[in-house]
């Protein structure tokens, strides 16, 4: 089958493909062993059908979590394009458990990369599709080539993401053996990103409705993966926020130039064709689990057969007189990038109180930018940034690059009060010295955003959400990921609430198979960076304590 174009016919073409993969799977028994689902029967009737190479099924063992089974990506427009065979060299040209990066073109983006797994050869794309670094950089890990930059891992099998700060896939490409050589067939055009097929609303096949309250990464990593699962029922998405969702991270490393093009997931076609309901700048204002049903601030009432909370958390606000004036500012939104931007162009003076990573990204991204127009101060009690959670000694090496970079610090003092009519004009700490400022921008945490299950479920201490190892909450039918969820770690038995990225999208993928009552059990391991003046800190695990620090060179990533 060649579609020789990306028309409407040619859409049309791979939705029906789509249509009939999912019917097969419905049809047969359909095999679950982590981040994402097919059924083996359906796969091979689908390939004969085709008669294509590219729908194929393998299995790949993921770090501390489970087994994935998957389908080889069949690259949906590569059939659009003339391929070509290349010559990447001698069959054994790897060793098990290797892979190399090698030219398919004249140019240098021209490059794919090759694995040896278990006696086998596999070839898939050679960048991530989150920021397009190498991944032969990273690490090959039984059939997961995972990358070093934010722990996003794919399998070189099937091209399908298993982890990470990713919604979609890299591509794969046919390698044979011949006459002691191995063969690719790639495209002249090599693509970054592989989306895998995703039903849609068929409510003959399925009449249950599922409700996702929130609009962030766990929010359409929860819609996405019950499609890609085969689910056919109705899925509403219900955000306050009036885009379609987006990286949060990135919002603190490019405060004066980011854009929501620049960091959505998925732009409206998306849900549209795909069937997802999404509903924004509307607040949910209650929830009932009695009835089954959530009420909108427009007066508008959903019920739901099963529901997933994925609200994330709010900025805390230091609770000092001043905080509400017009010039204060805490970072969480889109509108609060442009807020910010605003009144930054116009600021000579800028605080930040909280040197932890919301405090210290905002720091470098705004004197990055602002240069010596800006004299920039961050403030905190404690002795050196990220204190908290990494020690002194890490948090010093910080001091110095940012102190290196022009940016002051004050440490040892609390806020006192915010002094000024209308707009804020300086703080006071409390030693009773004082600040002036143009702008301030509180960056001291944030809290679960719960208040709408408020004795509807279970809630911990601080207000997050108490869940099973299936983020489960108390009530059966409700669910909760991202921020909000305190969940049962695995590998310790205590109770953690994470409010990291990738766990955001890992934890929504793991409530939407539960919501399709597949026993997917919360496994994964923590990770979170932070990239400040060119550096990144890149953290894995959750641990409350540490004993030594141990310093360790990468520049073979440089």
């Amino acid at each position: 089958m060649c579609i020789r174009d990306r028309s409407t016919w040619g859409k049309y073409i791979i939705d029906m493909i789509q249509r009939t993969l999912f019917s097969l799977a419905k049809s047969s028994s359909s095999l679950r062993t982590g981040s994402r689902m097919f059924s083996t029967q359906a796969a091979k009737s689908a390939k004969k059908m085709f008669n294509s190479k590219a729908l194929l099924t393998s299995a790949g063992l993921a770090t501390a979590s489970t087994l994935f089974l998957g389908y080889k990506q069949f690259t949906a427009y590569m059939a659009a394009i003339e391929l070509k065979e290349v010559d990447v060299g001698p069959e054994d040209l790897l060793q098990d458990g290797e892979m190399k990066e090698v030219q398919v073109g004249p140019n240098k983006e021209d490059i794919v990369l090759i694995a040896r797994v278990d006696g086998e050869y596999y070839c898939v794309g050679a960048k991530c599709s989150h920021f397009a670094f190498n991944l032969a950089k990273g690490l090959l890990f039984d059939d997961k080539v995972i990358c070093p930059l934010h722990n996003a891992a794919f399998s070189v099998k099937t091209g399908l993401y298993e982890q990470g700060p990713v919604l979609d896939g890299i591509p794969t490409y046919e390698i044979r053996r011949q006459d002691g050589r191995l063969i690719v067939r790639v495209p002249s055009d090599l693509h970054l990103k592989q989306a895998a097929p995703l039903a849609r609303h068929n409510p003959e096949h399925d009449k249950r409705r599922f409700l996702i309250i929130g609009g962030g990464p766990s929010a359409i990593s929860a819609a996405e993966t019950l499609r890609q699962s085969g689910f056919e029922g109705e899925i509403i998405m219900v955000s306050s926020e009036d885009c379609t969702p987006y990286d949060r991270t990135s919002l603190s490393k490019n405060i004066l130039g980011v854009e929501h093009k620049q960091v959505a997931f998925r732009d409206d076609s998306f849900f549209q064709q795909h069937d997802i309901n999404f509903i924004k700048g509307e607040t949910v204002e209650n929830v009932d689990p009695q009835n089954q049903e959530v009420h909108l601030r427009n007066g508008q009432n959903i019920k739901y057969d099963r529901l997933l909370v994925a609200t994330g958390a709010k900025p805390r606000m230091v609770p000092v007189n001043g905080h509400n004036l017009q010039n204060v500012f805490t970072l969480r939104s889109l509108d609060d990038v442009h807020k910010i931007r605003d009144a930054a162009k116009q600021s000579k003076n800028i605080l930040i109180v909280g040197a932890s990573f919301i405090g210290l990204e905002s720091a470098w991204a705004l004197k990055r930018e602002l240069k010596d127009n800006v004299t920039i101060t961050v403030i905190d009690m404690i002795n050196a940034p990220m204190e908290r959670n990494f020690g002194a000694d890490i948090g010093n090496y910080w001091r110095k690059v940012h102190e290196g970079k022009g940016i002051k610090f004050v440490f040892g003092q609390t806020l006192q009060s915010i002094e000024g009519e209308g707009q804020a004009k300086e703080v006071v700490l409390s030693d009773g010295s004082r600040y002036s400022a143009d702008l301030i921008l509180i960056g001291v945490g944030v809290a679960p955003n719960t208040e709408i299950l408020k004795n509807k479920v279970e809630l911990a201490q601080d207000g997050g959400v108490m869940t099973d190892p299936f983020l489960r909450t108390s009530n059966p039918n409700i669910f909760a990921a991202g921020d909000i969820a305190n969940y049962p770690y695995f590998l310790t038995g205590d109770r953690i609430r994470v409010e990291h990225y990738n766990e955001a999208i890992e934890q929504g993928s793991v409530a939407a198979f539960n919501m399709l009552d597949k026993q997917v059990p919360h496994s994964s391991v923590p990770f979170f960076w932070t990239r400040q003046w060119d550096q990144s800190l890149l953290f894995t695990g959750y641990s409350q304590n540490w004993d030594d620090i141990v310093a360790v060179s990468y520049t073979h990533l440089r």
